[in-house]
């Protein structure tokens, strides 16, 4: 005789006067280990800290390009783009992983637990396909700003960066929204995003490391005229611009390898506490890279700084 609770998360298989108690497929594949809990509820403790110097530090750059005019161009807005992104991050995607770990490890409802992790999963996938489709966009802007200096202005203007930035978060977005109803289609353009802006960006940047070398071979052999001087100082100034995008690009490929390598690795993986464990792991690991950013943009951007500091000082003083 079998009695199946109304939870659906156990048996009782009474059978010769023996009782055998059972966990059913479904529960075991949530069922996690006391140091696996003690590991996510640390993790979700360390994202709050976090989630507050994502949220703080990019709504202060974004606070600093909306108020400065001098600081609106093309290239910047591009940053404040990653920014957006990052902020969403750390106020939104954040707090719903940390919900959807505790929801995890203590609530009955497995359907509730899908139904969130779903949603979270969405909002998740959707706002890093953001980041990494921007950070293509920056490689691609200073690469256009190496090779035609002459002609980018005109080529890479304001409205046209706003239009490729809401196209941006709109196939996101649509992307994303294949977890509600048919994951292999997710997967795969996971996958294919991945790729292809990762391909993008470091096609760019071979390709500005290459033009870099032959401008200081050829200013090394020029004359020191004063033409030749104005000229060297733009082209400096644009060498120090895309050195500032490989850095961005190198700290966010450093962030996403882990949580790649993890989620790569857990297809393989039988045990359900390593795969729940890993990814929420290197889930924090991505996070870390939406606080990072705003300082690496006050690091490598004087203007950017001075007046970020002057905003800081302002609410704190």
């Amino acid at each position: 005789m079998v009695f199946e609770s109304d939870t659906n998360y156990s048996t009782f298989d009474i059978r010769g006067g023996v009782v055998n108690f059972q966990y059913n497929d479904e529960f075991r594949r949530e069922n996690i280990t006391d140091n696996g809990r003690y590991i996510m509820v640390a993790n979700c403790a360390v994202n709050i800290p976090l989630a507050l110097a994502s949220i703080i530090g990019n709504a202060l750059v974004l606070h600093a390009v909306w108020k400065t005019p001098s600081l609106r161009s093309p290239s910047l807005l591009l940053l404040c783009g990653l920014a957006l992104s990052d902020l969403a991050v750390g106020a939104v995607v954040q707090p719903l992983f940390v919900a959807d770990n505790f929801l995890r490890l203590y609530a009955q409802s497995q359907k509730l637990k899908d139904l969130f992790h779903s949603g979270y999963s969405t909002v998740g996938f959707s706002l890093c396909g953001v980041s990494l489709c921007t950070m293509a966009g920056i490689s691609i802007d200073r690469f256009i700003a190496i090779q035609k200096p002459l002609r980018y202005a005109s080529i890479v203007t304001l409205p046209r960066i706003k239009r490729i930035l809401v196209a941006i978060w709109g196939i996101c977005l649509f992307l994303a929204s294949a977890q509600l109803w048919e994951e292999r289609v997710l997967l795969v353009s996971i996958i294919f995003m991945i790729c292809i802006c990762l391909c993008i960006s470091i096609i760019c940047h071979v390709s500005i490391y290459k033009i870099v070398r032959r401008h200081q071979i050829e200013i090394q052999t020029q004359l020191q005229a004063v033409e030749s001087n104005t000229a060297n100082i733009n082209m400096a100034s644009l060498h120090k611009s895309a050195f500032n995008a490989f850095i961005v690009f190198i700290v966010l490929v450093i962030c996403y390898c882990p949580y790649l390598v993890v989620y790569v690795v857990s297809v393989s993986v039988s045990s359900i506490n390593h795969k729940i464990l890993g990814r929420a792991i290197a889930s924090t690991v991505v996070f870390i890279n939406s606080a990072l950013n705003p300082l690496l943009y006050c690091w490598r951007l004087r203007e950017l700084r001075d007046v970020v500091l002057q905003t800081f000082y302002k609410i704190v003083y």
